[in-house]
């Protein structure tokens, strides 16, 4: 069986910073069916998202990637966002469709791009709840897991939900056809993190020189949304990289803009840890006032 994610540790002195690419992934389990093509699905990867994170780890965070598919089972969504139309027969829960459902984005893909439906007929309830009980809840579990223990640890901690986009908006998107710019960060319109969080990333991609957005046409994910919680020191945001940025998105292949993004990021990643660093002494300090 494929497994459902991998793991990288902190390569240096371990900070409450998370990383997390829960698209990045292209795996599919034995026996999958489905009616989309292999270059219809890669349509929904966040492509080497893992590896432009990866250089993280060398600061002290920890970085979290996908490895099944999103077309499988995704994994930034609720687990009962689930389109009754996809399943055969009744499921044994309660479901709560919301919006990315009724777009053909939902928990189970209805669509791999906009009018080309994944599958030829519903799913049995035994194997979507396999795609769950094998993937979903895995993945899961090691995010909560390893934010609550850096916040057990550390009395706070920081989560980035780590995505690519494509350069225009589809029929699928809030933003059909629509140019993107490079960056768009997203928190939950200042919900889900503090905005002196939000800001020292705006500012990085900017004085770097990408177009950045906030909030639009992405606020966040499932994962920002269930994971934060900054009255209690509990922050998370969501980034979304243009792909056209660091690769061709009619052949998938990278191009030299991708290490130059690399090397961008690890710069960010040193800037978040100063800034956690510098967090942390005055959370020391006013808990010894």
């Amino acid at each position: 069986m494929i497994k459902s994610f991998q793991l990288l540790l902190p390569e240096a002195a371990a900070i409450p910073l998370v990383f997390d690419s829960p698209h990045s992934g292209m795996a599919l389990p034995a026996g999958f069916q489905c009616q989309a093509s292999e270059a219809q699905m890669r349509s929904g990867w966040d492509a080497y998202v893992d590896e432009l994170w990866q250089p993280a780890t060398q600061v002290g965070a920890t970085v979290l990637t996908a490895l099944v598919s999103r077309m499988v089972i995704d994994l930034n969504r609720a687990v009962d966002d689930i389109d009754p139309e996809m399943i055969a027969g009744k499921w044994p829960a309660s479901i709560n469709p919301t919006a990315y459902s009724q777009r053909g984005m939902g928990l189970l893909r209805r669509y791999a791009l906009p009018g080309l439906p994944m599958y030829q007929q519903p799913l049995a309830v035994a194997d979507v709840q396999q795609r769950i009980a094998d993937f979903y809840l895995p993945y899961h579990q090691c995010l909560a897991e390893l934010l609550a223990n850096y916040h057990a640890t550390f009395g706070a901690v920081w989560h980035i939900d780590c995505h690519s986009m494509k350069s225009r908006g589809n029929a699928m998107n809030i933003d059909n056809n629509q140019a993107r710019p490079s960056i768009v960060i997203g928190d939950k319109d200042g919900r889900s993190a503090d905005a002196d969080f939000t800001q020292i990333l705006v500012n990085f991609f900017e004085k770097a020189g990408y177009s950045v957005a906030v909030n639009h046409p992405y606020k966040g994910g499932y994962l920002t949304e269930c994971f934060a919680d900054p009255q209690h020191n509990r922050h998370s945001v969501q980034i979304e990289i243009n792909r056209a940025l660091y690769m061709d998105e009619k052949t998938f292949s990278k191009h030299a803009g991708f290490y130059q993004l690399q090397s961008d990021l690890a710069e960010l990643a040193a800037v978040i840890r100063d800034f956690i660093s510098a967090k942390l002494s005055s959370l020391v300090q006013g808990n010894s006032l």
